[in-house]
């Protein structure tokens, strides 16, 4: 995937103005009256930090593995589970450093959120002894990279009825099958992987656990993603992979369990950055559309600019809002893992989760058209951001399989009428 540098035809006055330096001066204004002091102070030494080491060596023509170093040094690579000597994690600050990375480099975060997140949550929850924790600091670092492996060519949104298969002997696990749209597979160094005993019960013979590169039978292949050509998602196929006792997250049966709990997690950081996506697409429109000038006056000027910006501004702030309650909300999961806090996290979730990486796509949209031709060039991130925002939406279940989801939990709670 050939990357080409255009010509630019950016108004060299406001070339500096829409800078990512002047875009966090702005969303700062925005999200500071949001969060506490604490989490204030966090999110400013995570934008400093990106706009120090981070941006200089941001290269499109370049995938963003590269980078992941670079986060590991500041333990950036995830903050949502306790790690290193940083008093700064929860959901809540997941969230903040997830819509920071994303303001910078949207496609730098999708590949950080799997590597770093979706991946490490479960080792963190379930995998206790040391093989786990050896690559636990090797993802954590940024020196390796981590993805996981649940959907199949025939399976899609189904993560139940899964057609891998595992075989258990006395020192380890055979897997075989196929699975697809694994982000980061093509790069990664260590694959969560969940297969079944017996494709007629998978509910109580799902395993989970980590493939290493280097084991026997594993092979990936790239698939063509045109929206993020920096982020490999591709096809991991299981040919017989023999993974030893040592690691496996969860046996027969715990490997379901464990797969449905971390969804919460998983969702909720495709919020935080599908709100970064949003915020830095409306603020480059609105810095832009503030010094463009057409017909002698700035083009926000006219209303037919101003008040649909406006619009989005009003529905990205009660978003982020909701983002922000639903990290608060976490810690009920966290904390008190009773049914009725799993069910109401879930249905949560991944209502925000359809909420807002809907509304990301929108904002992209809208605020490119609204600042008309330079959006659609490389002299701004736009047509960059809403390419993102299209995947976005499908990673962590589709929008029809979230709905399903928040619809089955108000099923269940009417059942209580019954």
């Amino acid at each position: 995937m050939e990357y080409f540098k255009g010509v630019e035809i950016l108004d060299e006055k406001i070339k500096p103005k829409v800078s990512t330096e002047n875009i966090y001066k702005i969303f700062n204004e925005f999200i500071y009256p949001l969060i506490s002091k604490e989490e204030q102070t966090f999110l400013k030494e995570v934008e400093e930090f990106l706009l120090k080491e981070i941006e200089p060596k941001i290269d499109y023509a370049k995938d963003v593995y590269d980078l992941f170093p670079i986060l590991g040094k500041k333990n950036y690579m995830q903050r949502l589970n306790p790690y290193g000597d940083s008093k700064h994690f929860g959901m809540r600050y997941e969230l903040l450093l997830a819509m920071a990375v994303s303001i910078m480099d949207p496609e730098l975060d999708l590949a950080r959120v799997v590597s770093g997140l979706i991946f490490t949550n479960p080792i963190f929850q379930h995998g206790k002894n040391a093989r786990m924790q050896e690559i636990l600091a090797d993802v954590l670092s940024g020196n390796k990279i981590g993805c996981i492996c649940i959907t199949e060519t025939t399976q899609g949104s189904d993560a139940v009825n899964m057609k891998t298969t595992v075989k258990e002997d006395s020192d380890y696990i055979s897997v075989s099958g196929e699975k697809i749209f694994t982000t980061n597979g093509p790069k990664a160094d260590y694959f969560i992987v969940y297969a079944v005993s017996d494709i007629a019960d998978p509910r109580k013979t799902m395993f989970q656990a980590i493939a290493e590169r280097k084991f026997g039978g594993l092979e990936t292949h790239r698939l063509n993603i045109n929206a993020v050509p920096r982020v490999h998602i591709g096809q991991t196929l299981f040919n017989s992979v023999k993974i030893p006792k040592e690691n496996i997250i969860g046996g027969a049966g715990q490997g379901y369990s464990n797969l449905f709990s971390g969804l919460v997690a998983e969702r909720g950081d495709i919020v935080g950055s599908s709100l970064g996506v949003s915020w830095l697409s409306l603020i480059t429109a609105f810095i832009y559309t503030n010094f463009r000038e057409q017909f002698k006056k700035p083009i926000y000027s006219f209303e037919g600019v101003a008040f649909p910006m406006s619009d989005l501004f009003s529905e990205l702030m009660a978003a982020t809002t909701l983002g922000l309650h639903m990290g608060s909300e976490y810690k009920k999961l966290v904390e008190k893992p009773e049914y009725k806090f799993i069910r109401y996290n879930a249905a949560l979730s991944s209502g925000v989760k359809t909420v807002v990486s809907r509304l990301s796509h929108k904002i992209a949209y809208e605020a490119q058209h609204l600042c008309g031709g330079v959006a659609y060039t490389d002299n701004l991130r736009m047509d960059r951001t809403l390419e993102v925002s299209r995947i976005q939406e499908v990673i962590g279940g589709s929008r029809n399989i979230q709905s399903f989801l928040v619809s089955r939990v108000i099923k269940d709670i009417l059942k209580k009428l019954d």
